[in-house]
This record gives C-alpha cells, sequence and structure tokens, in this order.
C-alpha cells in the first residue's frame, strides 16, 4: 500500500525509548518520512537511533523535548521547522514515567503531583499541537496522533493511586481529537487516538513475572499482547494519505482485550 508521505516531516514525541515511539520512527522512515524524535534527558540515546535510521536509509534528527518544561516544547517545534521548513504529522506518543504501586490512599496523593501528571499528559501534549497546526493549516494537509491508554478507560485501582491523574489525562486526549477533527478537520487535518492494550517490551516483561503475564494474556482475544511494531503499522496508517477519512477516532490496538 502507497501511504503517501514520502518527504513528509513528522515530529515524534518519546520516540528515543524502547517500545512504540522508536518503532513509529522507524516504520516512518521506511516509507519515506523524515522523522523529527524527540529525547528528554538521554541525548545518547536519541541521536542513535535518528543514526541508525540514516544509516539504513532514512532522513532523521533527534531534538531535546521536556513534557514539564514548555521551553524545550518551543525549542523542540523550532529546530524541526529551522531543518525542514514544516511539520506535517504529529505523533504525541511522550508521556510521564508510571509511577510505581503504593498502598498509599488516593486522597493522600499529593497535590503537586496530580497537577504534574495533568500537565505533562495533556497540557503539554495540547501546547506541542498548537505549535504544529499553522504549519498543517498553511499546506493544507496534516495528520495528528495521540497514544493514549486502557487505563484512561478502564481506570486504575488498587496500587495504582498515582496513576489516577494519568488516567484522567490520557482519556482528555480523546476529546481533545475529536475537537481538533471538527475545528480542523475540513482543512486537511486528520486527529485520531490509538489506545494500545499490553505492549510486549523490556520494560514490560522485567516488571511482570512469567505467571502473571500468562494469566494477562489469557483475557485477551487474541491470546497474547501487541508488538511495538504492530502499533506502529497503525500510527503509521493514521498518519498517512492512506488515512482519508478518519478523524476524531480512537483506535484500540489490543488484541480485543
Amino acid at each position: 500500500m502507497e501511504l503517501g508521505i514520502s518527504g513528509k516531516v513528522a515530529f515524534v514525541t518519546g520516540g528515543s525509548g524502547v517500545g512504540i515511539g522508536a518503532s513509529t520512527c522507524r516504520e516512518l522512515a521506511r516509507n519515506g518520512a523524515k522523522v523529527a524524535l524527540t529525547y528528554r534527558t538521554n541525548e545518547e540515546k536519541g541521536t542513535a537511533l535518528a543514526e541508525q535510521i540514516r544509516a539504513e536509509g532514512g532522513e532523521a534528527i533527534a531534538v531535546e523535548y521536556d513534557l514539564g518544561q514548555p521551553e524545550t516544547i518551543e525549542r523542540g517545534v523550532a529546530a524541526v521547522m529551522a531543518a525542514w521548513g514544516s511539520v506535517d504529522i504529529f505523533v504525541a506518543n511522550a508521556m510521564s514515567a508510571p509511577a510505581p504501586m503504593s498502598k498509599t490512599a488516593f486522597e493522600s496523593v499529593p497535590h503537586e503531583e496530580i497537577r504534574r501528571r495533568l500537565t505533562t499528559d495533556l497540557e503539554a501534549v495540547l501546547l506541542t499541537a498548537q505549535r504544529v497546526i499553522p504549519s498543517m493549516v498553511e499546506r493544507g494537509w496534516g495528520r495528528i496522533l495521540f497514544v493514549s491508554s486502557l487505563g484512561a478507560e478502564r481506570g486504575w485501582a488498587g496500587d495504582f493511586p498515582f496513576e489516577v491523574a494519568a488516567a484522567s489525562a490520557k482519556a482528555a486526549l480523546t476529546g481533545a481529537a475529536r475537537s481538533l477533527g471538527v475545528e480542523f478537520g475540513r482543512r486537511g487535518i486528520l486527529t485520531n487516538v490509538v489506545t494500545p492494550g499490553g505492549v510486549m517490551n523490556e520494560e514490560l516483561t522485567a516488571w511482570l513475572t512469567p505467571e502473571r503475564l500468562e494469566r494477562l494474556q489469557a483475557r485477551i482475544c487474541t491470546g497474547r499482547f501487541s508488538t511495538p511494531d504492530e502499533l506502529a503499522k497503525t500510527i503509521t496508517f493514521l498518519v498517512s494519505s492512506a488515512n482519508g477519512n478518519i478523524c476524531g477516532e480512537n483506535v484500540h490496538v489490543d488484541g480485543g482485550s
């Protein structure tokens, strides 16, 4: 399938980490997009992925981007514009690191922690969208993709009181995608959400015992978690010209969980 993104400029936040972000960067580059991937503190890892993409014949740069620091959002988008003159595709994959399990009651979660998660996982995403949309409007074409989580729909409970704010922020992204679709869909800019279920990566396998992993996968129609590459292919389709009229939707890639 011809995706029609050769030469398009893609800005992928959280692209330097393991999992969905890095796989999406590679998949976009394989289809001819110029990829700007972000790192927060590990410049070496971001630069290494950009170099790998270039070694495979693609175009890529790594830029600093911190969800909690608005000035890095400004600089990051400006760096991409300086390098390639536009942002055609925005994939918002970056999020705060998950909080550890805790017996703390939700009523005792500090206000600053709730505010931090809402700032990083919602406000920063919208601020970035504000910075890239003018370039898309100018060209009459654009694609925006927010990566959510099942916790936004099913909630977090028990040992995850610190994740209530994160789930709230991720749930709000669906409303944001729909609203941006209403506002900009007629101008050629399609905004959607992808909600992964469990995704097999190094972090997940290190966190779950084999027994718990087996129990969780037994609840899924396909009997297994998704791979980062499967998420990347879905995201790449949705941000491509092959997606001609899917807008304001929340697409689940979870094996039927």
